[in-house]
């Protein structure tokens, strides 16, 4: 009964609309050959491509995802991909505007990230690539800021330490303490992926598996101008 009291509380035009937003995921989902439709993965890489192939706004990204979060709730399906990461995606979303708005930024790709990492290989000692391979993987997966991989002098108590880390079998999960925009705490997942090269657990393993930290270490001993320091160096190598 409830169910249905939220599908009548809908005009007929607005569930014509978000039929055809579900429709348009369905399509996204075979064209990327994801199983699960609703969970945070898919519905972040599903933000992300219209955001960035079809140009939508954020007002109409929002509209997407209050369809598709209508959908859940009329058949009873658990919405599990409202997450920190997500929010995070959408406030990026929301500042890089769209269309003629947008500002003409270079946007890092996996195929840019494997070029900066192979560039850290070459110019920096063993232990020290490894370290930035790390942090490179994870701001890239995890969507996060400088400050909270490296230390900033204008907001310290933002970067992550080494208790801010736990391993699971295929997941990093990363406990916020505080953020730029919060002092709530929060956690974000950063999933393991195939390629070793690239994934941001088997770097982040390894960095750790080779120093030695107490919990209240920060994870990286670097500052903000030491990694856009090196970042820009290995960028400049890599020819971007």
């Amino acid at each position: 009964m409830a169910d249905q009291l939220v599908d009548d509380s809908i005009s007929a035009g607005t569930k014509k609309n978000y039929q055809a937003v579900v429709l348009k995921l369905e399509e996204f989902c075979h064209s990327a050959k994801l199983k699960d439709k609703f969970t945070a993965t898919t519905i972040e890489l599903f933000v992300t491509s219209l955001h960035k192939k079809q140009n939508l706004s954020f007002g109409t990204i929002q509209a997407n995802l209050s369809a598709i979060r209508h959908h859940c709730h009329t058949l009873q399906i658990p919405i599990t991909f409202d997450t920190p990461r997500l929010k995070l995606l959408l406030r990026g979303v929301k500042k890089s505007g769209s269309g003629s708005a947008m500002r003409c930024t270079s946007r890092v790709s996996k195929s840019h990230l494997n070029r900066i990492c192979s560039a850290a290989d070459t110019l920096l000692d063993r232990t020290t690539a490894v370290m930035y391979k790390a942090m490179f993987t994870l701001a890239f997966f995890g969507l996060l800021r400088p400050s909270e991989l490296a230390r900033s002098k204008s907001s310290p108590q933002h970067q992550l330490k080494r208790k801010c880390v736990r391993f699971g079998s295929n997941v990093i999960l990363l406990t916020f303490f505080s953020y730029k925009h919060s002092d709530k705490a929060v956690n974000v997942k950063v999933d393991r992926i195939s390629d070793p090269f690239l994934c941001p657990w088997t770097n982040l393993y390894t960095y750790l598996c080779g120093v030695t930290k107490r919990v209240e270490d920060p994870l990286f001993d670097v500052t903000t101008d030491e990694f856009s320091s090196v970042l820009s160096k290995c960028a400049d190598h890599a020819g971007i």
